[in-house]
């Protein structure tokens, strides 16, 4: 570990350390100076000949906490980027949060992005991470929270087990639900895997910007409709319950809000804006499928949220959430560069989904 501060430095609220593989110190070291923190240290991974995996150099990431005298610490890997005024956003969400850890980067295809959205057009700051795992590309913790987690990942018996999987056993065994926070003032970047992920696609952001204001943490509903990013299908998620077994086909759920497969392919046909030549099917109407059933939602448990929308599409982190429901949940399935490229009509068939399923489904009570 190198600190990049003299110990004359004044006290800062926040440390930092950049967990990085010898072959990436100069990119690591980039990141350090642009976090804007006074106390930065890249954690280099002590072991970089052993099988590949990010426990080791998390290990010194999060035990590195102990050697500042500040309120918390974040971590960072060594393939992100920065939001500007990393520094400012990083103090704001933790004076909102002071007592939990919070990830500073969800996703877009996640679990916990789903709910990011929801927080973005509801206009809360914050929600519960319900991935199966703590998102680590980016965590801030109170600083004794990250001294006993460093202490975990070194004594526990986790061989095999991903960093973000090892996490949430930590977070799990102590009663404790980690935050995200909404916008995420960190975007991750699509370098090589060194631990094996590159499989997983493009992961990036569900809303990359700084934190202009913080406010409140979003209550979600059980019901999560969830596009199942590695298998193409769209399945309601209960979050009371969320084994694969209680997960629902989505196109029988809205069925049962009223939605007619008839009624959904209309509808899809009159907004895809000619996305149809760029998403194949049957991943066209899946993605269909899960954002009219984000609608439905948004209307039943936030009623007014949905038509607000349309009006509000000039806000970034609006058009932002809008445009990284489609790419996020089929980014193994679609060129997310060559979507990217219809951006403004992913934007507004999503839009319309959403508008669609405020408009026509009805989400029973006992499903929230």
């Amino acid at each position: 570990m190198t600190p990049s501060h003299r110990a004359s430095a004044p006290r800062s609220a926040v440390s930092a350390a950049v967990m990085t593989h010898p072959d990436r110190t100069a990119q690591a070291a980039r990141i350090a100076n642009a976090t804007g923190l006074t106390h930065v240290t890249v954690a280099t991974d002590p072991e970089p000949e052993g099988p590949p995996t990010a426990l080791r150099s998390a290990r010194v990431a999060f035990g590195a906490a102990s050697a500042h005298d500040t309120d918390h610490h974040v971590v960072l890997q060594d393939d992100v980027r920065l939001a500007d005024g990393f520094a400012a956003s990083v103090e704001r969400i933790l004076a909102a949060h002071p007592e939990a850890p919070v990830s500073l980067f969800v996703e877009w295809g996640s679990r916990t992005a789903v709910l990011a959205r929801w927080a973005v057009y509801t206009g809360v700051g914050a929600v519960p991470v319900v991935n199966p795992y703590v998102p680590t590309v980016a965590l801030a913790l109170p600083r004794a929270l990250s001294v006993e987690l460093g202490r975990f990942l070194e004594q526990e018996e986790l061989a095999g087990l991903p960093d973000d999987r090892a996490v949430l056993r930590f977070m799990r065994e102590r009663g404790i639900t980690p935050l995200a926070a909404v916008p995420n003032p960190v975007e991750h970047e699509d370098h090589p895997s060194l631990v094996g992920n590159d499989e997983h696609g493009a992961r990036r952001s569900v809303c990359f910007s700084a934190v202009e204001r913080t406010g409140g943490v979003l209550d979600p509903p059980r019901a999560l409709p969830f596009l199942r990013w590695n298998l193409g299908t769209p399945v309601l998620v209960d979050l009371d319950h969320d084994v694969p077994e209680a997960h629902r086909p989505l196109d029988a759920v809205l069925a049962g809000w009223g939605a007619t497969h008839e009624d959904l392919a209309t509808a899809l046909k009159a907004h895809h804006g000619g996305l149809s030549g760029v998403i194949p099917e049957p991943y066209l109407t899946s993605v269909w499928h899960t954002a009219v059933a984000d609608g439905a939602i948004l209307e039943t448990r936030w009623p007014g949220t949905v038509s607000a929308l349309r009006s509000r599409t000039d806000e970034p982190a609006v058009e932002r959430a809008l445009a990284s429901l489609v790419p996020g949940a089929l980014r193994t399935f679609v060129d997310v560069d060559r979507l990217a490229e219809h951006r403004a009509r992913v934007v507004a068939m999503t839009l319309g989904a959403l508008e669609h399923g405020a408009e026509h489904c009805r989400v029973p009570p006992e499903e929230l």
